[in-house]
């Protein structure tokens, strides 16, 4: 993604994992198929994670520019899949494309920033806070209030966030500044992605074919602003020394991006609502141990208590928001026969 954001933290957010049913049938794909896309999905986007991570800290810290390459690797690996016949390109309009193209940019951009300035801990709680944002602006703009049944699940993710935010060895305000501004593109991305793919009819590959290229585009202008690209500064751009290792980093974090989109678009389509989000959980417990283990975090019980309070919030929401939705699609079809 591009980068996701997480969720995720995802690169581009793809639709909702509710359109397949939970229940299993006879035409459930084999088992080995969905463990490999499991798996795919898994290890590409918690792979992007750290391999962004890494390319900061092997020197090249242009957080933007690496943006600007996932979104050009995304489209060109897009317009490979299209042409092996993976997916069919549709016809979109090309105006409301844009708008979701600048919020996904946007939500990209800050995403990347915040993983440059924090750690990844701090960094995967606050991309959980991206529901709260969806709740809020949902609230304040759409008028739509959420149910008091998920205000407990809410909660207990928000005292978790400030609990690590308090207690993160990283803590610093450019960092929060990023991390919050990524909440905030973030929902309005996930808000306008959800309604753009239902108006428009297309599938999270046809949209993403229009979006990457439209987000490559619309970068373009910010990235002086956002990166040294002086020609007399010794820390710009113009002056960072290519290596082959650092330049595959690069290359390889614009392929994982790729992967991610087109493995939560092969998640969604092989397995169940559950399984997408279970698998999305064990992410960011993987993530957490990866920000112990190999980016040496430093060990506060205080700090990992706020962690796991976060996640136990991300799971709880989950399942009130899984448990709500099968209600929903009860009653729907009761109410059809």
């Amino acid at each position: 993604m591009a980068v996701k954001q997480g969720q995720t933290t995802s690169v581009l957010p793809a639709q909702s994992p509710s359109e397949k049913p939970d229940a299993s049938t006879s035409d459930d794909p084999p088992y080995l198929e969905v463990a490999g896309v499991i798996a795919f999905n898994f290890f590409s986007s918690t792979g992007i994670v750290s391999a962004n991570k890494l390319v900061f800290q092997g020197g090249f810290g242009f957080a933007v520019t690496l943006t600007f390459i996932h979104f050009v690797c995304t489209t060109l690996g897009l317009l490979l899949l299209a042409r092996l016949g993976v997916f069919t390109p549709k016809r979109l309009d090309i105006r409301k494309a844009f708008k979701l193209a600048v919020a996904g940019t946007g939500f990209v951009v800050f995403s990347n920033l915040s993983l440059k300035h924090n750690s990844i801990g701090f960094y995967q709680v606050m991309k959980h806070m991206t529901v709260v944002g969806v709740v809020i602006i949902e609230a304040l703009v759409f008028r739509k209030f959420l149910s008091t049944t998920f205000l407990g699940a809410l909660a207990t993710m928000c005292v978790g966030v400030l609990i690590t935010g308090a207690t993160d060895f990283r803590l610093n305000a450019v960092g929060t500044l990023f991390a919050l501004a990524n909440i905030l593109c973030t929902s309005f991305y996930q808000i306008w992605c959800g309604s753009l793919q239902k108006s428009l009819e297309a599938n999270p590959l046809q949209l993403q074919l229009y979006i990457a290229p439209l987000s490559a585009l619309s970068i373009i202008p910010v990235l002086p602003i956002f990166d040294n690209y002086s020609p007399y500064s010794p820390d710009s751009i113009f002056h960072f020394a290519p290596t082959t290792r650092n330049v595959s980093s690069i290359l390889l974090t614009g392929a994982l991006a790729l992967c991610v989109n087109v493995s939560i678009f092969l998640l969604i389509g092989k397995t169940s609502a559950v399984t997408y989000n279970v698998v999305g959980n064990g992410k960011t417990a993987f993530l957490f141990c990866v920000d112990f283990l190999i980016f040496r975090r430093p060990f506060e019980p205080a700090n990992v208590f706020g962690m796991a309070l976060t996640l136990a919030g991300v799971v709880w929401y989950t399942q009130l928001k899984l448990k709500a939705r099968a209600e929903a699609e009860k009653a729907e079809k009761s109410s059809a026969s």
